[in-house]
């Protein structure tokens, strides 16, 4: 007898955000493109506006709502665009998106009753979006896994300072809640993975790391001459990403500028809450802002860095968390200089990608830049 060809799978995936949006997701749904084992992928999404203040261009209220690419078709849902880095615009966001895939899946989830095999969440904030992937998976009758980008209350409490222990215990309650009625856990670090798998000992957790992005890297070709030319140059150090609590620029900052300013320059490209608080505090000729940048303007600052640095305010369970573009600052193959605890110091330590200091102290900081000038 012949054995008979295993079921084809057909998946859902549910998140609030995804291409053109800079997020991991993105590559992980293009590789399930090339899956033989899968039959098809849908994507339930929001229309693209993160960090864009508007929706990004060719998308508007009128659409696109579908679109197909290959195995993988997608819907994008009306949601209210982010349209400023503040407490109500993130939360306003957050709400629409909540009605709007309710409404949707209520009326898919009935409709493709059994049609489907699986849902998956990419669960990064809000990360209580694992609720409806799993809520709505009852009514497909298929299995729910979750995709741990973010724990709360611990980034809420890093990023706005929340310190109300009734709100922090019931926000810790659903999380924990949400966890627990997923069928599968998927952690995007080992020792996240480890914590789950202690907490949850009857439930199934596996380790999937967040993927690079697929972008080709700028490279940027240079003349001997001005290689020689910047054999004496400063070092250059860049960071990329979030302006906010949670990446612990104040002190980086602070340390940088006790720094000699012939010596050493810091690119900081990205955005935030805190960017122009930031920029009108910390103001000199070698701290350079560059705001929120395209992917190919990013790549010429990251291709001509000695150093990239990574920043971040770990505080509880979210030192168990990597933050995503640690994978991409490895693709960029340069010494990384971390300031962190947790998962991302003992990753880049471990893997001897650079130099980590652990302690969140200004005089280490510094000690930690100028040991870079020997290397």
């Amino acid at each position: 007898m012949e054995k008979t060809d295993l079921k084809k799978k057909r998946i859902i995936i549910l998140t609030p955000y995804y291409d053109p949006e800079p997020f991991p997701i993105n590559s992980f749904i293009k590789s399930l493109n090339n899956f033989n084992e899968v039959e098809s992928v849908k994507v339930i999404t929001s229309l693209p506006n993160y960090r864009n203040y508007k929706f990004y261009q060719g998308y508007s209220l009128l659409g696109p709502y579908s679109s197909t690419i290959g195995k993988i078709s997608i819907t994008r849902l009306m949601v209210v665009p982010r349209y400023s880095n503040t407490s109500l615009s993130i939360f306003l966001f957050y709400i629409s998106f909540f009605v709007s895939s309710s409404v949707y899946l209520t009326f898919f989830s009935i409709l493709n009753r059994n049609k489907y095999d699986h849902i998956m969440t990419f669960c990064g904030s809000p990360v209580y979006v694992g609720f409806l992937g799993t809520i709505f998976s009852k009514i497909l009758n298929i299995k729910s896994s979750l995709w741990i980008q973010d724990i709360w209350p611990e980034a809420i409490q890093t990023t706005v300072g929340l310190k109300n222990k009734l709100l922090i215990n019931i926000i810790n309650l659903f999380q924990h809640r949400m966890w627990e009625y997923s069928n599968l856990l998927f952690a995007e670090s080992k020792p996240l993975t480890n914590y789950l798998k202690k907490e949850f000992p009857n439930k199934v957790v596996k380790n999937l790391y967040n993927p690079i992005r697929n972008e080709k890297m700028y490279e940027e070709k240079m003349h001997e001459d001005d290689l020689n030319n910047l054999k004496d140059e400063k070092l250059i150090f860049s960071y990329t990403g979030n302006i906010g609590g949670a990446q612990n620029l104040e002190v980086l900052l602070e340390a940088f500028t006790q720094l000699s300013q012939k010596k050493f320059e810091l690119n900081m490209c990205g955005d935030g809450h805190l960017l122009y608080e930031l920029k009108k505090k910390y103001n000199q000729p070698n701290l350079i802002w560059h705001g929120w940048l395209e992917t190919e303007n990013l790549d010429k600052i990251t291709s001509k860095s000695d150093f990239l640095v990574l920043s971040l305010h770990s505080f509880g369970r979210q030192s168990l968390i990597i933050p995503s573009k640690l994978q991409t600052y490895f693709q960029l193959k340069k010494p990384l200089l971390c300031i962190s605890n947790g998962a991302a110091s003992d990753l880049v330590i471990n893997s001897n990608s650079g130099l980590a200091c652990k302690k969140n102290n200004i005089d280490d900081i510094v000690k930690l830049f100028q040991s870079c000038l020997s290397l």
